[in-house]
Order: C-alpha cells, then sequence, then structure tokens
C-alpha cells in the first residue's frame, strides 16, 4: 500500500508548473500577438474617421451619413462583446480569438469592393460583431499564459498597443492618400482609401496566423476537466521556452495538474439560451451592495467615451476642414459654419476631395501624446493617487472645453483639442481599475465587460451627435462634450475610488 502511494503521480498547481517553466518566447510572441490583435480591432474605428473624408465622393455623404459609417462598428462591438465573452467561456479563448479574427478580416476585405453606403454600413457592422470577440477573449487567454506577478503587466503593455495605433493609422493614411490613383473596372472605381482597409486589418491576419500554432489556454481546459489535454500544453510550453522536456524542468517522471473550479455554467448547453444567463448572471451588479456605485462608474465611462473617443474619431474630419482656414485667425466654430459635408448635386468626376497633410500631422501629434501621457501617468497614479488624478484630468478637459470656444491661433487649437480629447481618454483606464476594486472577484469580469459596452454607445452616440449637430450648433455640440466631462467629476467626486491601487 505505500509503495502505491509512491507511485502516484505528484500534483502540482498549473501557476507552480508555469513559474518553474519562466518566462519566455511563448509569453514574448503572444504579447505582440495579443498588440498586433488590438491594433486591428482600433485601427478599423480610428481609420474610419479618415476613411470618410476620402471616400465622400465615392458614397456623397452627407454630414450625418459620415456619422453614421463611423458608428456602425462600434454598435457591432457593443451588441457582441458580452456575449462574446460568455462563449469564449464555453467553448474556449482560443476558439472564439481566431473564428472573430478571420471572420472580421473577411468581412472588412469585402468592405474594399463594396460601392454603396448602405452596404457598406451593414457590413461594416457584421464586422464589428466579430471583432468583438478579440477584446473578449484575448486578455483572459493573455493572461492565463503567464503568472500572477507578470500577468498585470502583460496586460498593461498589450493595452498601450491601443496608443501605437493611434500612430500608425494617420501615418499609414499619409503614405496611401498623398497619391491620387484610380483603377476603373467597369461602374466600380478602386481608389486609395479602399487600399487603407485593407492596410487596417493586416496585423490582425498576422497575429490570427501565428495564434494558429498556439494552443487553447491550460487554465481554461483545467475549468472544463480536461487534465490530460492541458498536460500536453504545458508540455508544448516548455519545449517551446526551455527547449526541454516538461519531466525534466520539473523533475518528475509522472505529474498532474490541479483542477481548477468551473469557469461557470456551459452557456451554449443550457435550454435557457445565452441571453437569459447573461441577464441573470449580471442581475447582482444591479442589487445593494454594488448597485449604486456600479450605476455610477457606467455613466462616467460612457461619459468619458462620449467626451474622448468620439471627439477623437471626428478629429481627422475637423482639422481638415480647419486647415482651409486662410486667415489662420478663426476660432473653430466660426469654420467649422460651413458645410462639411461633400456637395449633393455633383457627378463623380466633378467631386474632388483635398486631405491636408495637416490633417495627418496633428493626428500623429495626438498619438505621440496619447503614448506619452499614458507613460507619465503610470508614474503618477501612486504618489498622487487615482482620485486625484482623475480630478486634475478632468478639470483640464473641461478647461479646455471652454477654451475651444475662443481659441483663433492654430497652435493653440491643436494643443487645446489635444488636451480635450487626451485627458478624458487618460480617465477611461483609470475608472476601468476602479471598477475592479469596486466590485467582488466573481463580477469582476462581467462589470468591466458591461462597463466597456456602455463606453462603445458613448462613442455612437456622440460619432451621431457631431455628425447631425456641429455645423449647424458647433458651440452647442461643444458645450454639450464639456457639461459631460463636469457630471463625470461629480460622479467621481461621491465614488469610492481608492488613491492606491
Amino acid at each position: 500500500m505505500p509503495g502505491s502511494l509512491e507511485n502516484r503521480p505528484k500534483v502540482w498547481d498549473y501557476e507552480t508548473v508555469l513559474e518553474k517553466i519562466g518566462y519566455g518566447k511563448t509569453q514574448w510572441i503572444l504579447l505582440l500577438v495579443s498588440g498586433l490583435l488590438t491594433i486591428t480591432t482600433v485601427a478599423a474605428q480610428q481609420a474610419m474617421g479618415i476613411i470618410v473624408i476620402a471616400s465622400q465622393c465615392d458614397f456623397h455623404t452627407t454630414q450625418a451619413e459620415k456619422g453614421v459609417m463611423m458608428a456602425t462598428r462600434t454598435a457591432g462591438l457593443v451588441l457582441s462583446t458580452i456575449v462574446w465573452g460568455y462563449i469564449s467561456d464555453d467553448v474556449g479563448r482560443r476558439k472564439v480569438l481566431i473564428y472573430g479574427t478571420f471572420a472580421s478580416n473577411a468581412l472588412q476585405f469585402s468592405l474594399m469592393f463594396v460601392s454603396d453606403l448602405w452596404l457598406f454600413n451593414i457590413i461594416n457592422f457584421f464586422a464589428g460583431i466579430s471583432v468583438g470577440s478579440v477584446p473578449a477573449a484575448l486578455y483572459p487567454y493573455l493572461g492565463e499564459f503567464n503568472i500572477p506577478r507578470h500577468r498585470a503587466v502583460t496586460i498593461n503593455y498589450s493595452t498601450m498597443f491601443v496608443t501605437v495605433s493611434a500612430i500608425i493609422v494617420p501615418a499609414a493614411a499619409w503614405l496611401i492618400l498623398s497619391y491620387d490613383w484610380a483603377i476603373t473596372l467597369g461602374d466600380f472605381v478602386f481608389r486609395p482609401w479602399r487600399l487603407m482597409l485593407l492596410i487596417n486589418l493586416l496585423p490582425g491576419l498576422i497575429g490570427g496566423l501565428v495564434l494558429l500554432y498556439y494552443p487553447e489556454s491550460p487554465k481554461f481546459l483545467l475549468s472544463q476537466d480536461k487534465t490530460q489535454e492541458a498536460i500536453e500544453v504545458v508540455t508544448w510550453i516548455s519545449k517551446f521556452n526551455k527547449g526541454k522536456s516538461i519531466q525534466q524542468v520539473m523533475e518528475y517522471e509522472e505529474f498532474t495538474l490541479k483542477s481548477e473550479d468551473p469557469d461557470g455554467e456551459r452557456l451554449l448547453a443550457n435550454s435557457q439560451g445565452i441571453v437569459t444567463k447573461i441577464v441573470q448572471a449580471n442581475m447582482p451588479l444591479f442589487h445593494k451592495p454594488h448597485r449604486l456605485n456600479f450605476i455610477l462608474c457606467n455613466l462616467a465611462v460612457f461619459g468619458l467615451f462620449f467626451a474622448s473617443c468620439g471627439v477623437q474619431v471626428w478629429l481627422p474630419d475637423i482639422v481638415n476642414k480647419l486647415s482651409g482656414d486662410v486667415n489662420n485667425s478663426s476660432t473653430v466654430c466660426k469654420i467649422l459654419s460651413l458645410p462639411l459635408g461633400a456637395p449633393q448635386n455633383v457627378t463623380q468626376e466633378d467631386c474632388t476631395v483635398h486631405i491636408s497633410s495637416k490633417t495627418y500631422i496633428d493626428n500623429l501629434i495626438v498619438g505621440f501624446a496619447f503614448l506619452l501621457a499614458f507613460s507619465i501617468q503610470g508614474f503618477l497614479l501612486n504618489p498622487l493617487g487615482r482620485k486625484n488624478v482623475l480630478f486634475a484630468a478632468l478639470a483640464g478637459a473641461v478647461l479646455s472645453g471652454i477654451f475651444l470656444h475662443f481659441i483663433g491661433n492654430p497652435t493653440g487649437v491643436l494643443v487645446v483639442f489635444c488636451l480635450y480629447i487626451l485627458l478624458p481618454g487618460l480617465c477611461i483606464s483609470i475608472m476601468i481599475g476602479a471598477i475592479v476594486d469596486l466590485v467582488p472577484t466573481h463580477l469582476r469580469s462581467k462589470a468591466v465587460s458591461f462597463c466597456m459596452s456602455m463606453g462603445r454607445l458613448g462613442v455612437i452616440a456622440s460619432t451621431n451627435l457631431i455628425g447631425v449637430m456641429l455645423t449647424p450648433y458647433c458651440n452647442t455640440t461643444f458645450a454639450i462634450f464639456t457639461s459631460t466631462l463636469i457630471v463625470c467629476i461629480v460622479i467621481v467626486r461621491y465614488l469610492p475610488i481608492k488613491n492606491s491601487a
């Protein structure tokens, strides 16, 4: 009997095994893959601000129709992200990432050849639904290949690729749209802006192809009682990182992995359906003691996305219009009082599109400013406190919004616009961190997914509001955004946000 006990394989915790293997090629390449997938997810939306200008002669869009073009992909993201998160807990993170990435790439590729505006919007909407799988499954997948000590830092570096995208998009657009060429195939004309759609999907395509060589998350497999498959994945990680078998690393011929607690009910197999289960799973967030704080957090995140991301999407169109100010002394709203849409009673041959180099330069400046600001913010959060940083950033954004009505100097306008977009954008990551602190562990993923969906609703609202109101009611439009930021300050005042993480 004692002999049989000695022959039993030793049971190890997965994260202990992962720590013994060490950080290596598996994690570094997966971090790069996550960055590529993040770039594709964000770039398609950011590039739409430039594409709506470049495509206005092909689609003969009005200002309101431009707003709809910008909002369709975000609408797909809003409707799908929460559902994708639950599906990834059911069928696996890797499957959701691969199918979602390749489906969104295929849909975006088809957009290159669409000549009807509403068909373009419909396909873009479904592309948004597909790409919603990336934020839902990527962070759990990435995190589960890292030990807890490395997890937060790795995910932080992955999110930094959002700012990289803000630099790549205007740079690529400047390179591609600087050339005036057209390929005519019957009634269809292929112009440079269509090539941008291809460039934007390439990072995701590359990331998806690399991901084909990666296995499913061992932690997910353990939560599904697939211990042997999890051991095979750990063996793969060991050989890839160290070139050694897992037995050599662990110094045990036979071992097994400790089972994980189940990730939750298998939603796809439940007769109630996914939607019903999602509603039931989220209901605790709207009951005491979490209800008030969670609702306030959602309102704040909605307002921050509304004020920052919505204006950022429209920035190329606004800057392109401002570049036509020959006097270099008019305020923003005096310049924008002129119609921004393409002429409606001209033929395609008569219509011309001019995108000033200033449009690309100013957007590049905003991208670099985000990258620098995120780096600085990391050093300020602990000494100053998260709540104090939120107050300072929001107050600066409100002041920028007020100055926007009066400044006429081009450099001053750029600085103010940059702060108006940048400061609320920096607050988003702090608010998401606060949400994690304000709800218990088993509700955190649900809370973050729900709040991010509310934020994207804010982007849809602001892009359409600007499309309809900016030209006839410019000062009122910016006053609405500034008032929203003031409401966010009041909300932050009453939230019990800890000053240290």
